[in-house]
């Protein structure tokens, strides 16, 4: 709970600056950016669900050298997820200039009282979803299990990255109640009670690790 506070804490700064700034919509294009670099973020869980497993007793440390574990693979993971991260944030933006102009809109009763404004809101909010499930079904495709497998396994990149796409894609009813989860859990939480991000990110990097274990921790064996 304490290294999601750190999360925590930079969300927060993002937050009270677009407030400020009166830019409060575009809180939600950054909430879709953060659930595509999440998984490299929370690195440092990955190594102390594995310690766990291994009946043994991890640190706080652990959890901050978890990332001393990265290879070549995982920082070009990183690379590929941080560019999928800045076109959707590029995209969202031009969309929303497209909608709103350069200035604020007003956050208030008259997103419901003025038609006009409502229906620039409703399709803003519409287009620029549709962009963000296609980034994050490419997102989380890549990375749901090429993370562990390359950390845990030393897979390469492109195997990690094929057994991951595989995976995902065989068990798609699975896939897609794991990754509504997450995305809901993640979306509400970021939404309405940003506090609890202390405890929801920590219990969603573990179940992430408890999946791979029961989906792909056997793929390094079979790749073999």
């Amino acid at each position: 709970m304490g290294f999601s506070l750190i999360f925590l804490l930079i969300g927060t700064l993002c937050y009270i600056t677009l407030y400020i700034y009166e830019h409060t919509l575009i809180i939600f294009p950054f909430i879709a950016g953060f659930m595509l670099v999440a998984p490299i973020l929370v690195t440092g869980y990955q190594r102390v669900a594995r310690l766990l497993q291994e009946d043994k007793t991890p640190t706080f440390k652990d959890l901050v050298t978890g990332i001393s574990e990265a290879t070549p693979g995982i920082w070009f993971l990183t690379i590929v997820l941080f560019i999928c991260y800045l076109i959707w944030i590029t995209d969202a933006l031009i969309i929303y200039a497209i909608y709103f102009g350069v200035g604020a809109i007003p956050i208030d009763s008259s997103l419901f009282t003025d038609l006009t404004l409502r229906d620039q809101l409703v399709s803003f909010l519409i287009y620029s979803g549709l962009l963000g499930l296609g980034m994050a079904i490419l997102g989380f495709s890549i990375s749901a299990f090429s993370i562990p497998l390359i950390l845990h396994q030393r897979l390469s990149i492109v195997s990690a990255v094929h057994h991951s796409v595989k995976t995902v894609f065989t068990n798609i009813p699975l896939m897609l109640r794991w990754g509504f989860t997450l995305a809901s859990t993640t979306l509400l939480t970021l939404v309405f009670a940003l506090p609890l991000l202390v405890i929801v990110l920590p219990v969603l990097a573990f179940a992430s690790y408890a999946a791979y274990i029961d989906l792909a921790s056997d793929t390094g064996n079979n790749h073999a």
